[in-house]
């Protein structure tokens, strides 16, 4: 019998081991007393796959750190060294992250999966979550800018602007600081880098380089609050089902919620559909896809707007969504996921006969037309079919963005 009640209540890692010692499951925790409880007292929500990793645990150990910043680095970090039976679907799993860093004269830092891993370039993780991935680089890249591409263009980019890049020369000393400090983080050793800033500001000071001395107080004000207080890991802890049960609950839930106003067999592939602009200029669409139990970045699609030259979000989704149709070599998706409320289904519906809802921002109300009535559904925010959507809807807002500042970017050449 594991014995619960001892278990502390920090952010940390948790280990499974079976009954020959084995490690077969690791996992991180805001709270390592609640998570670890869940999968004891929770039966009827557990997935059959996580049903199967309960059966077998013997043994839990739990390794306790300060932050959820130093959670998710470990969890990484362990994950690489033990490879659990039950977390090898991480070095399968096209969807999981790594972050690389380039050896190029001016190193980059850049997210890539398994499937296309640079040879040439320093490696961290998999990582098990995406987002919380995209989170902490957007979190270190505020206190220590870097390039995320290679080529740069020749005045300064947005993210320059934004104080995230250090620009088309960046200072060889610094900027080689900046790596070996990411390095120092994604390798867990968070202690080591405090004091090092803490050394260089004090030697900033007696050299009476204030200025100097100010922007690093300033990391180390930061990069304590990150330790001490992130929090971007919440929505990871919700569900303790492995991902493969997570995403067959999700498609379960969304045919049962759809099923009496669309008409499909199946559900093995969505497509999800979003619109980036820029005042009047910048039009950009993009589309995502879901398929057979996880998202498929290698069916992408990314559309330049060529009908309209003031704002339409409806008449922008209609062209994207008629183009992608004269494409069947691409694939039928089963179900269209628009991002938008009734003008935009209404846009599309004119054009296609094939299942369709719009998910409305805001209150993430799903919209659909039902031959000439609207049907309007508000799932719990904790559903997993809603939480499948969003996540679709919140990458096509990813990727149409980012090919609307890749455009932006070139233009900035001229």
């Amino acid at each position: 019998m594991i014995n619960l009640k001892n278990l502390p209540e920090t952010p940390g890692c948790y280990i499974y081991r079976n009954s020959a010692g084995e490690i077969i499951y690791i996992g991180k925790a805001i709270n390592l007393k609640k998570r670890i409880s869940q999968y004891f007292q929770r039966d009827d929500a557990l997935g059959p796959k996580t049903k199967t990793l309960v059966s077998q645990i013997a043994f839990v150990e739990t390794k306790i750190v300060n932050s959820e910043i130093e959670a998710l680095v470990l969890e990484s970090s362990m994950i690489k060294k033990y490879l659990p039976k039950y977390n090898s679907q991480l070095r399968d799993n096209k969807s999981y992250l790594y972050i690389c860093i380039s050896k190029s004269k001016i190193p980059i830092i850049f997210t890539a999966h398994s499937s296309n891993l640079p040879p040439q370039a320093d490696i961290y993780g998999p990582f098990p979550d995406g987002s919380s991935v995209k989170s902490l680089l957007k979190t270190i890249r505020r206190l220590f800018p870097f390039r995320n591409k290679e080529n740069h263009p020749k005045t300064d980019c947005l993210y320059c602007h934004l104080g995230l890049c250090p620009g088309p020369n960046p200072d060889p000393k610094t900027y080689r600081q900046n790596i070996l400090n990411i390095k120092k983080i994604l390798n867990g050793h968070f202690k080591s880098l405090l004091l090092s800033l803490n050394k260089e500001m004090k030697e900033a000071s007696r050299s009476e380089n204030y200025e100097a001395a100010l922007v690093l107080k300033n990391q180390i004000d930061s990069l304590n609050y990150i330790v001490s207080g992130w929090h971007n890991l919440k929505n990871m802890y919700a569900d303790i089902n492995l991902p493969a049960d997570k995403e067959s609950q999700a498609i379960d839930s969304l045919k049962t919620t759809l099923k009496p106003y669309l008409n499909f067999k199946n559900i093995n592939r969505i497509e999800c559909y979003d619109i980036s602009q820029m005042g009047n200029k910048y039009f950009v669409g993009s589309m995502v896809v879901w398929q057979n139990g996880e998202i498929d970045k290698g069916s992408y699609r990314k559309f330049k707007i060529r009908s309209k030259s003031s704002p339409d979000d409806q008449y922008m989704m209609k062209e994207i969504v008629y183009r992608r149709l004269q494409h069947p070599e691409w694939g039928i998706p089963d179900l269209i996921v628009v991002d938008g409320g009734k003008p935009q289904v209404s846009a599309i519906s004119a054009i296609t006969k094939l299942p369709l809802i719009g998910l409305a921002k805001k209150v993430e109300t799903i919209v659909i037309k039902n031959a000439d009535n609207w049907v309007e559904i508000n799932l719990p925010a904790k559903s997993q079919a809603l939480l499948l959507l969003e996540r679709l809807r919140n990458e096509a807002h990813r990727f149409a963005n980012r090919y609307r500042l890749e455009l932006m970017s070139k233009n900035s050449l001229f």
